[in-house]
């Protein structure tokens, strides 16, 4: 593991750094340096490191027992909610591969409109955990052309940016319950009937105009996280 000291390491950082190791190196059952190791590690206080070490618990990652340590649980990571800005960076940031599996591409609303369904997995260790069933809606009269892009080999936000100089800004969205088809269950590896979270709505660009309609199922590999002002 990367040693942070002489840095300022945030507590995010340290999670991202714990989680990768975990994920690269470690064994379920395995026990985990000492809190005071991992402080001098990184470079900061222990207390910072214990809120860290509360993360990757409520992650259900590690198991924290009074007088002995924390211990490795499980080695698949919790994605927290898509933030539409990057699947593919979220997976290197914890040491996975991102993976996209075409499911769907056609042009709707007699040619004005492309609709992409997509599977969006990570690999770790040689094993594939899915993790998201997205639907896109994008216009083709704003981005001629953009049915031809492969993008199971390339990001669709990174086409967009670079191809189309738009750039996603702002999503509006809205989160319910759902019962997936089964075609969806058996894609995402839960049991039928298995009740899942969905987000629908718009994202928009740096112009406020709407740049696609998403639809995204998650799987129960999600951890969904929200910051609300009152």
């Amino acid at each position: 593991m990367e040693s942070y000291k002489g840095n300022k390491t945030t507590r995010k950082q340290i999670v991202s750094s714990i989680q990768m190791d975990i994920i690269k190196n470690r064994k379920i059952g395995e026990k985990l340096p000492s809190e005071s190791e991992y402080a001098n590690l990184f470079g900061t206080a222990r207390s910072t490191v214990q809120k860290a070490l509360r993360d990757l618990e409520t992650m259900q990652l590690i198991e924290k027992v009074q007088g002995k340590g924390s211990f490795v649980i499980f080695k698949h990571p919790k994605i927290e909610m898509f933030n539409f800005r990057g699947f593919s960076e979220y997976a290197h940031q914890i040491g996975a591969t991102p993976i996209t599996k075409l499911i769907k591409k056609k042009k709707i609303d007699n040619g004005h409109k492309m609709l992409l369904k997509r599977l969006r997995s990570i690999k770790i260790n040689d094993e594939i955990a899915p993790l998201t069933f997205d639907e896109s809606i994008l216009s083709l009269d704003d981005f001629p052309g953009l049915d031809q892009y492969n993008f199971e080999k390339g990001s669709l936000y990174d086409v967009l940016r670079n191809k189309y100089n738009t750039y996603p800004a702002i999503a509006n969205l809205e989160v319910i319950p759902v019962a997936p088809e089964e075609e969806i269950s058996n894609l995402l590896r839960v049991s039928k009937g298995n009740p899942l979270l969905k987000v629908n709505g718009f994202v928009y660009d740096s112009n406020s105009e709407i740049m696609e309609k998403v639809g995204i199922i998650y799987s129960d590999q999600a951890r969904f996280k929200f910051t609300l002002g009152i």
